[in-house]
């Protein structure tokens, strides 16, 4: 199911807006979509303009899909995940590379996967007129970790990210990556993890961080502190082991929008259960 018709909007705010957090969680999903044809018509719809789509896939190792819209006031940098997280997963290896900033280091998968994309998804930002507009970038899932290099990318030639939102993002990077993107984006800057989602746990630590404050999606609610972490690592490690037999079964809740566990309907409930209090 797709929830196209739930995009609410994005909203200048410095702290995490549930509205914004699920409109960019379906752009996101909008993102797998093969057609630029589509992706344009439905961008249109959102009252947003279409800058353009990229799509690089050379198996193993290049997986990129992204695209770029725009309004008088945003620019938004979109990027999928890999369309085949079985594959992915098997092939999974950490390996450092050279990161965006200086003295920092980025998982070289996650980098090469990118760097065939970057000049043009900047020429495309540089085309909706990037000088008075807040530039947002998101992504789910090896999208979420591009989506992180490329902001950071950014900055370091100039540009001014104002916000970054990730869904269900591997660590993209070293510590030193994580205190420098996060010391450099201007406004909000969360990723969003779900319960028993595997893949935000790899690469292990303390080899690899996470940029960004965290935020977990729950059946009921969501979380924003620290303090049931280790809980929901044993969960997330203890639902990988008992299905490593059958590495399909990992993708489950780390969708987007595959079922009521999925990223996007457990925005959506926690957009509604705030609405509802809020009356």
């Amino acid at each position: 199911m797709k929830y196209y018709d739930h995009f609410q909007g994005i909203f200048q705010t410095d702290s995490y807006d549930k509205k914004t957090a699920l409109s960019l969680a379906i752009a996101c999903d909008l993102a797998y979509e093969k057609q630029s044809g589509t992706i344009s018509s439905i961008v249109e719809g959102w009252g947003y303009k279409f800058a353009g789509f990229k799509s690089v896939v050379k198996k193993p190792d290049i997986d990129t899909q992204c695209f770029v819209m725009f309004d008088n006031d945003n620019i938004v940098v979109v990027f999928r995940g890999s369309e085949d997280l079985k594959d992915w997963l098997a092939n999974f290896q950490a390996v450092y590379d050279p990161g965006p900033f200086r003295e920092t280091k980025a998982h070289e998968g996650f980098q090469d996967a990118l760097f065939p994309s970057v000049m043009s998804l900047t020429n495309l930002i540089d085309s909706a007129g990037p000088a008075n507009k807040r530039i947002w970038v998101t992504g789910h899932s090896l999208g979420g970790a591009q989506c992180s290099l490329y902001a950071g990318m950014l900055i370091e030639h100039g540009y001014k990210v104002y916000g970054i939102y990730t869904y269900a993002s591997p660590r993209p990077g070293n510590g030193v990556f994580e205190e420098k993107l996060n010391s450099r984006v201007i406004g909000p800057h969360y990723r969003v993890v779900n319960t028993g989602d595997v893949v935000p746990h790899l690469p292990p630590e303390p080899f690899f961080s996470h940029p960004g404050k965290r935020i977990i999606l729950k059946e009921e609610s969501k979380e924003d502190s620290d303090a049931s972490w280790l809980e929901e690592r044993y969960e997330a490690l203890r639902k990988f082991i008992k299905s490593t037999a059958n590495l399909l079964d990992v993708a489950d809740n780390h969708r987007l929008s595959a079922d009521d566990e999925s990223y996007i309907p457990r925005l959506i409930k926690d957009l509604e259960r705030s609405e509802t209090q809020e009356k």
